[in-house]
């Protein structure tokens, strides 16, 4: 720990004002032997305060210099600096008053003089190194404060990070997976040479990836942006199964500026569409719907996709798709909010419970 130039500040008062108050008590006695202190009383009074505060630097510098050895021997350094100092201004201060006020001096012999010196300007020496301890654990204690905050900082920025990353992580996850069922969808379409369907699939295709990819990956968006995501997919899809495909968007306008996880969405509607509207031949709905419910947002992705296809459901609970969503509500709200799936008689419905915000809120908070 270093001495700061608070730590210097605070001992120099000290110094200054015991040393003041010091001086005062030695010119008490004057008061009661004469009418009041003479030119030459204040001098050596102020010669007397100088000599103490000068004196005392040794004693902060012995105080400063064991900091970082055990109690007893700090306490002992302490202690012979205190005899030391003590002693030294017991001998100056008999020497300076046998000097210049001799007739004062006659009254008590040198030695006694020395004697009462030393116990006057002991306790003050003793009281003045209790008082820079006193001063220097205080310092150390802001210091380790100071340490700690600094840990603490550390600590919150270097989890930011990690969170950051390993949402971005997810995030990009999801590009491959989706690229890959999507190059499969045009593929069919070239090989059963539908290339006019292609051309319009991969112009379809072009837009979606330059919506998507060019946002961020870990910030929040609109619901009314993130559906509008969802229907560029839905096209790029309906050109693929054509009147196969239905879909249905049910958000009310007061729901419309709620903030979402980017691209949460994504994952339940190619889910819906890989295992409801691809295996079968037949017309599936796909329905998105969001809804309040107290301080919570909640978003349904269903289908009526056929019930004999129940079994292929079960590739769904633990795939790329649902498992990315789950990470990512984990990352960003801990227990508030929560995927759940349910297998019903006819389809299937993945709904997405989140903390209910707005506008420029934080879409990222403390797990509970």
């Amino acid at each position: 720990m270093g001495i700061t130039s608070q730590f210097r500040r605070q001992a120099a008062q000290l110094t200054i004002a015991l040393w003041l108050s010091s001086g005062a008590l030695l010119m008490l006695p004057m008061y009661f032997d004469r009418t009041s202190p003479t030119l030459n009383d204040w001098l050596m009074t102020l010669v007397i305060v100088v000599i103490g505060a000068v004196l005392s630097g040794g004693l902060f510098v012995a105080v400063v210099a064991t900091r970082d050895r055990g109690v007893t021997a700090r306490m002992a350094a302490a202690m012979l600096v205190v005899i030391a100092s003590s002693a030294v201004l017991a001998i100056a201060v008999a020497a300076i008053i046998a000097v210049m006020d001799p007739a004062f001096a006659q009254n008590k012999p040198y030695l006694m003089r020395v004697i009462y010196n030393f116990g006057f300007f002991s306790w003050q020496f003793a009281l003045l190194g209790a008082l820079y301890s006193v001063l220097q654990a205080n310092e150390r204690a802001r210091d380790r404060e100071r340490q700690l905050a600094a840990a603490r900082q550390a600590a919150v920025e270097a989890n930011a990070a990690a969170t950051s990353a390993r949402l971005a992580a997810l995030r990009y996850q999801l590009n491959p997976h989706f690229l890959f069922n999507t190059l499969n969808a045009l593929s069919s379409l070239v090989v059963t040479r539908r290339n006019d369907d292609a051309e319009a699939m991969l112009s379809r295709l072009s837009d979606f990836l330059r919506a998507t990819l060019a946002g961020d990956p870990e910030g929040p968006t609109t619901l009314e942006d993130e559906l509008a995501t969802l229907q560029t997919y839905l096209e790029v899809e309906s050109i693929r199964f054509g009147d196969r495909l239905a879909v249905e968007f049910d958000c009310p306008l007061s729901l419309r500026d709620a903030l979402v996880p980017g691209f949460i969405l994504q994952p339940l509607v190619e889910n819906a569409v890989k295992y409801a509207v691809a295996p079968t031949t037949r017309p599936v709905t796909i329905r998105v719907e969001a809804r309040q419910q107290g301080e919570q947002l909640v978003v349904a992705v269903e289908d009526d996709g056929d019930p004999l296809l129940v079994s292929n459901l079960a590739h769904m609970s633990t795939g790329v798709g649902l498992a990315n969503v789950r990470q990512r509500l984990e990352v960003l709200f801990g227990k508030a909010a929560l995927l759940e799936t349910v297998v019903r008689e006819r389809g299937f419905i993945a709904t997405i419970r989140l903390p209910l915000q707005f506008g420029h809120d934080e879409v990222r908070e403390a797990a509970e």
